[in-house]
């Protein structure tokens, strides 16, 4: 029990870095398009239609996603703060969960914006989730129990 306890500050840094790197995997899917979680998160143009050079006429895009930098970040934010200070796991633990939060709610929140003859819209996808995002939600529900675990062992 003292080994979870004394190792589990490296283990809950090494789920924060795993969840991450997650984001280099597929994260959001959608008929047959897959998107990586770097490109929910900064942004990707879909697709634009402009001939001969003289302005789009349409175009389609995925736009910055805070709430996607956020999902991915704030397990690796936990993480360091677990093995920086012995003194802060309900820190850790607050952001671990408001990133797992994060995380859930991803598919709800990521809409893709089109542009229409200068008509700028945007609509909302029914996303499939991806490996990335579940390997993502595993590691981050895995690093939110073990931290839950060394809040209350806390000695």
């Amino acid at each position: 029990m003292s080994m979870i306890y004394k190792n589990g500050r490296k283990a809950l840094f090494i789920l924060g870095l795993i969840v991450a790197l997650m984001m280099l995997l597929t994260v959001l899917k959608f008929e047959g398009l897959n998107y990586a979680g770097y490109e929910v998160i900064f942004g990707k143009e879909i697709f634009d239609v402009n001939p001969f050079d003289l302005g789009s006429i349409a175009s389609a895009y995925l736009p910055f996603s805070f709430s996607a930098l956020l999902a991915f970040t704030l397990p690796l934010i936990a993480g360091i703060i677990a093995l920086v200070s012995k003194k802060l796991p309900l820190v850790s633990l607050v952001l671990l969960v408001a990133g797992l939060i994060f995380l859930i709610r991803l598919p709800d929140t990521i809409e893709i914006v089109y542009v229409v003859a200068g008509s700028e819209n945007s609509t909302e996808i029914d996303w499939t989730m991806g490996l990335g995002l579940i390997g993502a939600l595993v590691f981050s529900s895995l690093a939110t129990v073990l931290n839950v675990f060394l809040v209350v062992s806390d000695k």
